[in-house]
């Protein structure tokens, strides 16, 4: 069973629970594997004192093959931060018709770091200490993790682990292709896909002086830099530092930020001059917001 018909049989066993029907959906290809089934002909007749009779034929037996099977559901898509890692939820089901275990691999396009791990309890949500990495039970040479043994129709959970490395730059996609293939028929194979979108900030410097172009001695020269957040994501903890030009003097009590004067000392504003780093304008600026959070921060020099 490929993937759109095992998904066009979920959607018709969804349509029959609506309607009522009392039934179990099943993903399993028909009879069950070492089923026997025999069948005898018989004729009926009369002789010719119209005695009713019959005959029974041999019995024929056909014994059910096992065809193997694998699903893997669900796709998966979401929005993390670097650094982070996200664990996404599968069903692992055999939908041959007889005992079975699938082989289970997930692959990033990004070649980030993924773990399988087995969702004991099965609610969806890694948990330290009770949910297990996935190994190879079914012993193959491979050394494939499996879901172990399964009858037909039988299920277990996953969850699928993938780290963001940190520092990966805002917007990036990574897909991880999670794949399940029948131990007994490794041609029978079934895919999910986990989606990741890398939501990071994006910072933007811009500089600026004024007056602009030449400048004799005694010039005060007035900076503003303008800092900016344009990624998707929060960035914390931002320290804007700018150096004193060589050649010029810093004009004491010249720091503003966002239009409000501050301090040249270290004390309560977030602004100093020449403490926190020596010869430096030093602005804690704290956290700007996804797209579009912005600081702007000015202060003076004299020419020499």
């Amino acid at each position: 069973m490929n993937r759109i018909a095992t998904r066009a049989a979920l959607r018709l066993a969804v349509l029959g629970f609506a309607l009522g029907i009392l039934a179990t959906p099943t993903w399993a290809i028909g009879t069950r594997a070492t089923t026997a089934i025999t069948n005898t002909a018989r004729v009926d007749f009369k002789d010719v004192n119209g005695n009713s009779l019959f005959a029974n034929s041999n019995t024929v037996s056909t014994t059910v093959s096992q065809v193997g099977g694998a699903l893997v559901d669900p796709d998966n898509t979401k929005t993390v931060a670097p650094g982070t890692t996200w664990y996404y939820p599968h069903t692992v089901t055999n939908t041959g018709n007889f005992d079975d275990s699938a082989n289970i691999t997930a692959v990033s396009g990004h070649a980030w770091a993924i773990t399988i791990y087995k969702d004991v309890n099965g609610n969806g949500t890694y948990e330290a200490g009770t949910d297990t990495v996935l190994t190879d039970s079914a012993g193959d040479p491979d050394a494939i993790p499996d879901s172990g043994l399964l009858g037909n129709d039988g299920t277990m959970k996953i969850l699928v682990a993938v780290t963001v490395p940190a520092g990966t730059a805002d917007g990036t996609v990574d897909v991880v292709t999670v794949v399940g293939t029948s131990v007994f028929d490794p041609t029978k194979t079934d895919n999910a896909l986990d989606t990741t979108t890398v939501t990071a900030p994006n910072m933007a410097v811009v500089k600026s002086v004024a007056p602009v172009g030449a400048q004799p001695p005694g010039t005060t020269l007035t900076y503003t830099v303008v800092v900016t957040n344009n990624g998707t994501g929060a960035a914390n903890t931002v320290v804007m530092t700018d150096p004193i030009p060589t050649n010029t003097t810093y004009q004491a009590g010249t720091i503003t930020y966002n239009a409000a004067a501050r301090t040249d000392a270290a004390d309560v504003d977030n602004a100093d001059y020449n403490v926190t780093n020596a010869g430096k304008i030093t602005v804690n600026v704290g956290a700007l917001a996804a797209a579009g959070g912005t600081a702007t921060i000015t202060f003076q020099v004299k020419i020499n």
